[in-house]
Order: C-alpha cells, then structure tokens, then sequence
C-alpha cells in the first residue's frame, strides 16, 4: 500500500480530500481510498479489511503514519505481518507503479471531459473500479480479471460501462415542487460506492453538489442535437465553472476586481465623511517635515465601518505609511 496526494494548487476536492490510499494485491486488484489528510491510513486499513479482506501481509514504505503504533496494533488483530521497506526502494512497492498507472488515466479523462480539477478522487475510484474488472495479459491472472481472480466469481460492469466520465444524465429529483421540473440536468461521476443500489451514481448538479441518485438516464439522441438542451448544457457548464473551475484552471478563492470602486456612505442625516488626500510633505532625504501630519489626528478614534451587510465598531491605533 502507498498514498498519493494531490497538489495543493488543485486545492481540496469536493469532499475536502487531499489524498487518496491505494492498495494493490500481488495480482493487481486495487483498492483506493480518498482521505482528507495522511492521518487516515488507518480508517483506510479497517476498510479495506472490511470491504476485501485481511491480508498475510501489508507492504509499505517507511512513513512514520504507516507504521504507527495504532496501524500495528490493527494489524496484529487481524492477523497480518507488516512488511517495511528499505529507504530509498521505492521500486519494491507495488504500489508505485499502480499509482503511476491510475494518475495517468485520471489525468486523460479528465482532459477529454474537461472536467474540473476538484472531482479527481471520482474519478480515481471509477478508474479502479475499471481496472479491477478488466482483463489483463499475465501469466498469474489466467486469463480472467483481478476480481474474478480474488472473488471467485464474475465481476458487474453494469454500474461502470453505462456512463462514460463526466457523461451528461437527467436525473429525477423527487423533492421538486411544481412547477420546478423533477427530470434535472446533471453530469454522472461514477458509481456510488456504499449509496443506494449498485446502479446509484454519483451526480454533480447544477448547484455544484454531488449527489447519489438511483433514477437516472443518459441524453437521448434528439436531447444531444436540440438547440436548447444545447444552451442549458452551456449554462451549466458556466455555474459548474464559476464554482470548481474547469479542467485547466481552479476557482481562486481570493479574486480582487481591479475595477471596483468605493464611495463614502451618505444619507439624508449622514455627510459624506471625507478624509483628504494630503500627502506629508517631505524633505529630499525622504524626511518629514511636519512630525505630526493630518492622519495622526485619527489615532485613538472610534470609527464604525460597513462589513458586508453589518456594521462593525473599531478604534484607530497607529497610523501606517506604505
């Protein structure tokens, strides 16, 4: 097992993830598990035991959450050996290389559906779901899947191979009220894991949200060609945008618009309260002239500034020159 992290430039998912736990057999059944800091490595170890089993073994590097005195002790209780690596071999983890491989993809579906950045820990899910269920050219597979090969039976692609990533779905939201439609536009991320039925996927609406929904279908053909379904995809794709950002950029979380301009309140009972625009008069050095200028007359004053919708009450302190 290894974790892999996504950059802090992408900020957090939309669950706040920040990174993801992968556990890979000697045979390539993947198991990921997205967790809002590397302090999860051992919520993800009870998972994976409850979901796929206790292993003879785990194998990791020596990072001090791996190999805490919690993860040890959940371990031995469940009867399996943890195996630490040498620093510096990397090579030896299995997981590396399945972790190449699974970014990789996520990177080139998001590309294609130009989905944004935020939505990644989906899409590394989906993706291991697909790789878990397709067949491989290795020797020790014997021409079936990692699931089949661990699970002894048949695998269902029915919740993977109806939506493509990122693929547009109209879904029933049942909590509308007229005349608000109950057939919304949304866009699939994949299978729900632990959320309804095995067809439940998750949608992204057009609020942003991610939702697990059962009822559900893809585009038809005249709804893909029709000039206004057309626009609504075009209008969803801008609040989609205006919240997460897209595939090539992120939502800044500080915008600063150069054009905003400011004016001093005024009303019927309040002037405009005008501080002027003097400059300290200075020497050629640099040095002031007058050691008390205009802006130190407001030291000490209590002011009332507007706060979004509010007022808030301050007191000047000291005067700051830029």
């Amino acid at each position: 097992m290894d974790t892999f992290f996504s950059t802090a430039k992408a900020k957090e998912s939309s669950p706040r993830n920040t990174c993801c736990q992968l556990f890979v057999t000697d045979r390539g059944f993947l198991h990921s598990v997205p967790m809002k800091s590397r302090g999860g490595v051992l919520l993800a170890l009870k998972m994976f035991a409850k979901e796929i089993g206790a292993p003879d073994a785990i194998v990791c590097d020596a990072s001090g959450k791996q190999t805490n005195k919690p993860v040890k002790a959940f371990l031995n209780e469940i009867g399996t050996s943890l195996c630490i690596l040498e620093q510096g071999t990397p090579w030896a983890n299995k997981a590396e290389l399945y972790i190449g491989i699974i970014k990789e993809a996520v990177r080139r579906d998001m590309k294609e559906a130009n989905c944004p950045l935020p939505f990644w820990d989906y899409c590394v899910e989906r993706r291991v779901r697909i790789s878990n269920l397709t067949a491989k050219n290795r020797f020790n597979l014997q021409g079936t899947n990692a699931h089949t090969h661990l699970f002894s039976g048949e695998g269902d692609i029915s919740n993977i191979c109806q939506y493509g990533w990122y693929d547009w779905v109209y879904y029933r939201e049942s909590t509308n009220k007229f005349p608000f439609h109950r057939e919304v536009l949304g866009r699939s991320l994949g299978p729900a894991n632990g959320e309804g039925n095995e067809m439940c996927p998750w949608i992204l609406t057009t609020n942003g949200r991610v939702v697990p929904r059962r009822t559900h279908q893809p585009l038809r053909p005249n709804e893909i060609h029709n000039s206004v379904e057309q626009k609504k995809r075009s209008v969803f794709d801008l609040l989609i945008e205006k919240r997460w950002g897209t595939a090539l950029r992120v939502k800044s979380d500080n915008v600063k618009n150069s054009d905003e301009t400011w004016e001093e309140y005024e009303d019927d009972f309040e002037k405009p309260r005008v501080i002027p625009e003097n400059e300290d008069t200075v020497d050629y050095n640099g040095r002031l002239f007058n050691q008390q200028p205009v802006y130190d007359k407001l030291i000490n004053a209590e002011v009332q500034m507007q706060v979004g919708d509010g007022i808030r009450s301050g007191k000047v302190t000291q005067r700051a020159v830029d």
